[in-house]
């Protein structure tokens, strides 16, 4: 079957949508970003309860807490305790060299001097 050429006009295509309405998609992203946010918080909230759950469980759990200095030994060597040995004063030969220090400046900064004019007034000043 051979189809036949018509001159027949071709229909015209539907105009393009026109542009979405802007305030209808900012007020969607709005809304998207506000429920999201609401997600977010709803599951830390979440997640801290089950935190603090878990964390007055193992509280409950090991009822006995090792306090620093509850020890049987304590006071008697503490040192000990860490892995340092003291060493005593007869132990440690004194040491023939001696750092040199630097003696203190008496150097003043002529800004930094009391004013004589100012030590003048208030000493002259009634009280």
């Amino acid at each position: 079957m051979k189809r036949a050429h018509t001159d027949a006009p071709v229909p015209p295509l539907p105009p393009a949508p026109g542009p979405v309405n802007d305030s209808m998609r900012r007020l969607q992203i709005g809304i998207a970003g506000v429920l999201t946010v609401l997600l977010l918080v709803g599951m830390a909230g979440l997640i801290g309860d089950r935190a603090r759950e878990r964390a007055l469980e193992d509280a409950a759990a090991d009822a006995t807490v090792k306090m620093p200095g509850d020890d049987t030994k304590a006071g008697k060597a503490p040192l000990e305790e860490l892995g340092v040995q003291p060493v005593s004063k007869e132990e440690n030969p004194g040491s023939a060299v001696k750092v040199p220090q630097a003696a203190p400046s008496t150097a003043t900064v002529p800004d930094l001097e009391p004013d004589p004019e100012l030590q003048r007034a208030r000493q002259s000043a009634p009280r």
